[in-house]
């Protein structure tokens, strides 16, 4: 729009661009006026948010301290699942799906511990070079037995809810979850007999569930 000034009204030229400035000065003070009070009302809004954030946290924190390692794994899988958008999306993700299927197959019927252990054992193969990717540590040859085996059922109820809330929490806190294998890079069933023979790894055994883990170094070319 063009604003053609109007000088027929008895006031000169110079007294007109005055006022035609004040008038200008004030409607830019209004607008932003109204918006740093909308900005106030949003910051004032995300303070109140974080003060009830922060209040929550100091209520619950006493809970938190007398809670069991499992109570806070479930808790964290709660979380993780929900800041992921849920299972569904979770699953978009390459390195969630392929440890989730791996802490599924191997370990869907074990204690809580022993698959946040399965999942361990998997991001330490990763840590110690046997492969580039999650995916790429679960389907090495046949180091996991189902990926030979190819099963024929999906991975699908609870249990696989579970297993993909397990392989969020294994790759996102892992500060907060403490390894139950101490580092172990290698497990199996019980009801294989076999025992290693190395001293260094004997000292490494643990058993958790149905499961033994132990820890071997990784060939260094």
């Amino acid at each position: 729009m063009h604003m053609t000034l109007n000088y027929n009204l008895g006031m000169s030229k110079q007294m007109v661009e005055k006022l035609f400035a004040k008038v200008m000065l004030v409607a830019l003070l209004f607008v932003s006026l109204s918006m740093s009070i909308g900005d106030i009302k949003r910051i004032g809004n995300e303070s109140l948010h974080f003060v009830d954030d922060v209040a929550d946290w100091v209520l619950r924190s006493d809970n938190y301290k007398k809670e069991t390692w499992e109570q806070r794994v479930q808790r964290l899988i709660h979380k993780n699942i929900e800041t992921a958008g849920g299972v569904n999306t979770a699953l978009r993700d390459r390195d969630v799906r392929c440890l989730a299927e791996n802490v599924y197959y191997e370990s869907r019927g074990e204690p809580l511990k022993g698959q946040v252990a399965v999942a361990k054992v998997t991001l330490n193969r990763l840590h110690e070079g046997y492969a580039n990717s999650v995916c790429g540590v679960v389907r090495q040859g046949c180091q996991f037995s189902w990926v030979c085996n190819n099963p024929a059922n999906r991975p699908s109820g609870p249990a696989w809810s579970q297993a993909v809330g397990v392989a969020l929490v294994a790759l996102n806190e892992k500060q907060r979850i403490e390894d139950p294998t101490n580092g172990a890079s290698h497990f199996h069933a019980t009801y294989i007999e076999w025992q290693p023979g190395w001293r260094r790894v004997q000292e490494s055994v643990r058993q958790i569930g149905n499961h033994v883990f132990y820890r071997i170094q990784p060939k260094r070319n």
